[in-house]
């Protein structure tokens, strides 16, 4: 009787367990998103809009609202709500305002999200599959890991990610839907900073005032494109440049060529992503870690 008893216990205990562990790898394969990029820094993901799809939008911190290319617009058959004027680093232009009534990626998904209606042309003359941008107001509803190493966006269901890195966090300032964190530049002297969290730029800009005293390390000249169009800068080149725990030397510095038309910009400049092998993003609890390690086990 003993025996027999023992025995369905191991058995339901197997079975549970296989099914546990079956469920867990479920959320696991679930969470993982693959990402693509290109030039090694623009992060290009897929996602359902109005539970169609998919279809691949630019990942991109740096911005706070959502865009659409006016073809996805059309194909969604996404009605005007207003027109509003927006200013970016490539200039001033007048959009349309909508809405999408859900965008998903993998488990995450955020009914209501709105979105701007604009052709995204010069953008997709980088890669032809690009057919929108998804910025903060949607990626702020999550914590997540984007690792670059990896090609991988992995969705956080229930701390998960957070119990298993080993970093050290870095405390993140959440104004207008843009993520802040404080830097140290070294060049003629050493100049604190606000940057932007921006894993749509490919190299750290600087804006407004900060800029000022790189003015003379400029060394030559670039253009930029962006959904608004190109911008022109200046490249220079600083000794360090320190968030957190990680500490870059002889970095090259992106300068405005002009001042910017928004001169109302809350940041002091720009902080790519792609600076790091991965970044843990924890919106819940405001902060980040850059390469993050895994726990044992």
């Amino acid at each position: 009787m003993k025996n027999t008893l023992s025995s369905k216990m191991v058995i339901a205990a197997a079975v549970f367990y296989c099914t546990f562990a079956g469920f867990c790898q479920s959320i696991h394969a679930q969470s993982l998103v693959k990402l693509r990029l290109v030039h090694d820094t623009v992060v290009i993901v897929s996602l359902s809009a109005n539970d169609q799809g998919p279809f691949d939008f630019v990942l991109d911190t740096g911005t706070d609202t959502t865009i659409v290319d006016q073809a996805l617009a059309g194909r969604l058959s996404l009605a005007a709500l207003d027109r509003i004027q927006i200013s970016t680093l490539g200039g001033t232009q007048t959009v349309v305002r909508s809405s999408l009534r859900a965008l998903a990626v993998g488990p995450a998904r955020v009914e209501n999200v709105e979105v701007l209606v604009q052709d995204l042309s010069e953008l997709r003359a980088i890669d032809s599959h690009i057919q929108g941008i998804v910025g903060q107001n949607f990626m702020s509803h999550f914590n997540y890991l984007l690792d670059y190493r990896n090609r991988s966006l992995r969705i956080e269901t229930a701390g998960e990610i957070r119990d298993a890195v080993v970093g050290v966090p870095v405390r993140i300032e959440v104004s207008e839907d843009k993520m802040l964190v404080a830097s140290e530049i070294q060049s003629r002297g050493e100049v604190n900073l606000r940057l932007l969290l921006d894993s749509g730029a490919n190299m750290v800009t600087l804006v407004h005032k900060p800029a000022l005293p790189l003015d003379g390390a400029a060394r030559q000249s670039w253009l930029e494109l962006t959904a608004s169009g190109q911008a022109g800068w200046k490249v220079g080149r600083v000794r360090s440049l320190q968030v957190g725990s990680e500490k870059f030397h002889d970095v090259d510095v992106a300068l405005p060529d002009a001042q910017p038309t928004d001169a109302d910009r809350i940041e002091d400049g720009v902080l790519p992503t792609a600076l790091f092998k991965a970044v843990y993003f924890n919106n819940r609890e405001g902060f980040v870690v850059f390469n993050p390690r895994l726990k044992k086990n």
